[in-house]
């Protein structure tokens, strides 16, 4: 075996989106590789680097996929914005999984997946990224390995998103589609109620859609905990007295 063949695992993301098995992971909103390290021991399958919305820098990228890789977990990640460039930059650092936000038709999302998968899949960028930065001894057999353990998330925030959705999860290269409801509601006309009885109903029937072309949503196999959350609900458990009140 060589030594570009021993330093690939199986992208257990994408492998879920396929197979529907339940996957566990944490949503990140900042550079945090010690709090990675300290999860690791609930045995989480995956991290989800936020840079739409987290305050990641290119060095925090790299850090937070070392601290993952070490502890054998995929690290995937939210791109502030689909270009090539951006994309590029977040897989070179050792991301193994993007997610697209704001995708609206079908076009947006072969825009995407150009960018992440290389040829013949799409165009994206060869220029020895991390974790390969030692002689690759098969280059068409390294970039068709990176192909096939790359994860792609398209997120669906929008009414336009919603018209296109099928289309979209027909498309090779997508793994899984994902809603962002709070933007989703803002475009249907009812900003700051996700769980409005119009957002729920124009949602579910885009999963049903989705699931027709045979992909699933994100909730059909991804079990995923936001860091904000887990602090406090920690923090509340161990520093509040049955009473309510604060130690």
């Amino acid at each position: 075996m060589s030594k570009m063949q021993m330093s690939f695992h199986q992208n257990i993301v994408k492998r879920a989106a396929a197979s529907r098995e339940t996957i566990r992971g944490i949503h990140l909103t900042f550079p945090a590789p010690t709090a990675i390290e300290v999860l690791s021991s609930l045995n989480l399958d995956f991290v989800y680097l936020d840079g739409e919305h987290g305050s990641f820098e290119t060095r925090d990228l790299e850090a937070a996929c070392l601290a993952a890789e070490r502890h054998g977990i995929v690290p995937i990640a939210r791109v502030p914005d689909r270009t090539a460039a951006t994309i590029t930059r977040f897989l070179d650092r050792g991301v193994r999984g993007i997610v697209v936000p704001h995708v609206e038709s079908a076009d947006e999302a072969r825009e995407a997946l150009g960018a992440v998968y290389f040829g013949p899949l799409g165009n994206r960028s060869f220029g020895g990224g991390r974790p390969f930065f030692t002689e690759i001894d098969n280059l068409p057999g390294h970039l068709a390995a990176c192909n096939e353990n790359v994860s792609v998330g398209i997120m669906i925030e929008s009414g336009k998103g919603l018209d296109a959705v099928h289309e979209i999860a027909a498309l090779r290269g997508v793994d899984y589609i994902s809603f962002g409801l709070n933007d989703l509601a803002q475009s249907l006309g009812h900003p700051g109620e996700p769980g409005h009885p119009t957002v729920k109903s124009a949602v579910e029937k885009a999963a049903g859609l989705i699931r027709s072309a045979g992909k699933p949503v994100r909730e059909d196999f991804m079990n995923l905990a936001w860091i904000n959350q887990v602090l406090l609900t920690g923090a509340r458990q161990l520093l509040v007295q049955p009473s309510g009140q604060a130690y």
